[in-house]
């Protein structure tokens, strides 16, 4: 009896060490601060940036008008890229010229396109493109030559048509 006496002590003193030891571990876990969870981040980040302004003006002369008295004619524009104000374009940009009408179908009227008083080709009504550079100051000086011949008119009635001119540009990426 003596010895299941003792070995009831020695169950009952691990039982109790068992139980203030997991005690003290709770304990531990409550002082110590540490949790178990997920964190959450917020980053704000605030910019602010300046919009490109691109320019482009066509100045252009007065109209043109050609009839049989007046069978040829010059008519003289401009393409830059700053304004009247002297506000240069902050991007780089490319256009070409379109004619509007149907040169192809009418001998009566030719059209001869000079830039700087050099010739430069038109195919299906347009020009190659053309380069204007950012941040420098840059114009292009356009001579449209018109010739009517009346002899080459087939109809019974004169022709009467307008021709017009469309500048076509866009904003080109930058090299770097």
């Amino acid at each position: 009896m003596k010895e299941s006496k003792i070995i009831n002590k020695i169950k009952n003193r691990k039982k109790e060490i068992t139980v203030i030891f997991i005690v003290f571990f709770v304990m531990l876990l409550f002082l110590t601060g540490y949790s178990l969870g997920k964190g959450f981040t917020k980053i704000e980040i605030n910019g602010s940036t300046k919009i490109a302004k691109p320019i482009i003006e066509v100045e252009n002369a007065s109209t043109l008008e050609l009839n049989n008295e007046n069978s040829e004619g010059v008519y003289e524009f401009k393409v830059r890229n700053y304004n009247s104000n002297g506000e240069i374009t902050d991007v780089n940009l490319e256009y070409y010229i379109e004619i509007l009408n149907d040169l192809d179908d009418n001998n009566a009227i030719k059209i001869k396109l000079l830039k700087n008083d050099e010739e430069i080709a038109i195919n299906d009504n347009k020009t190659e493109k053309f380069y204007l550079e950012k941040e420098e100051m840059q114009e292009d000086v356009y001579k449209m030559e018109i010739s009517y011949d009346k002899t080459e008119n087939i109809s019974m009635k004169d022709i009467m048509e307008l021709i017009q001119i469309k500048v076509h540009s866009e904003q080109t990426q930058e090299v770097a």
